[in-house]
């Protein structure tokens, strides 16, 4: 029988920092700090998407690619899915970042031959540049006719994308977990690179808008007044 490709969800996700932690923990005479924590993010994308028997997993060195075949009924719980796996890897203290598109996808015995993730890895290149997974504006217009936009586990965001919305606390204990974690997280990489830091902007707000922590600082400030020496 010959091959198909066949139209998919498909999520390529970037662990952000990857090389850095690799790198610490190879040339660190201590245990590993990341592994561990890695291979636990390992096991939770497996036990998460394996209770979808249609979905796909593959994990390879900072890359993660989640999919399953094409059916907007199963739309919102994909998105729902891949939001439990990044907000788990929150409370683990790591980020990441991706895309959400759908097109051609086969994979089999660890082989992928895939437009659906070409186009996803674009959107996590090109657009995501927060720790956020954006969904790409073609597949939410084609499930908007059948499809309450409102009803997915999405957020919309002054720049006109959508990503999937991650920090949602199931009881008040969750919400103070989530936000001691993203605090830390910031005043971790306080003398971090630019980069980094406009990262950590970008998720205070985040943090914010959803729990209305404050996080976030005002992004102009007047200078301290100085006194005039010698002027009454």
């Amino acid at each position: 029988m010959p091959m198909q490709l066949t139209s998919h969800f498909v999520a390529f996700i970037d662990v952000l920092g990857f090389s850095d932690m690799v790198r610490h923990d190879c040339e660190s005479s201590d245990s590993p700090k990341y592994l561990d924590i890695l291979y636990k993010a390992h096991n939770r994308a497996s036990l998460i998407f394996g209770k979808d028997l249609d979905a796909g997993l593959i994990q390879f060195s900072d890359s993660v690619v989640f999919s399953r075949p094409f059916d907007l009924s199963e739309f919102s719980g994909f998105l729902s899915a891949i939001a439990e796996w990044q907000k788990g890897l929150l409370m683990d203290g790591l980020l990441c970042r991706g895309g959400v598109t759908f097109g051609k996808h086969f994979v089999k015995d660890r082989f992928m031959f895939s437009k659906g993730m070409i186009e996803a890895y674009q959107l996590e290149s090109l657009q995501a540049r927060y720790p956020r997974i954006v969904v790409s504006d073609n597949l939410l217009e084609l499930a908007n006719p059948t499809i309450d936009a409102s009803k997915l586990q999405i957020l919309h965001e002054e720049d006109g994308l959508a990503f999937v919305d991650y920090l949602v606390a199931k009881s008040p204990d969750e919400t103070e977990a989530l936000v001691s974690r993203v605090k830390a997280l910031i005043e971790g990489t306080s003398t971090a690179s630019a980069s980094v830091q406009e990262k950590m902007r970008w998720l205070a707000r985040y943090s914010d808008f959803k729990f209305e922590s404050s996080l976030s600082v005002p992004p102009f400030k007047s200078p301290p007044c100085v006194a005039l020496l010698g002027v009454e």
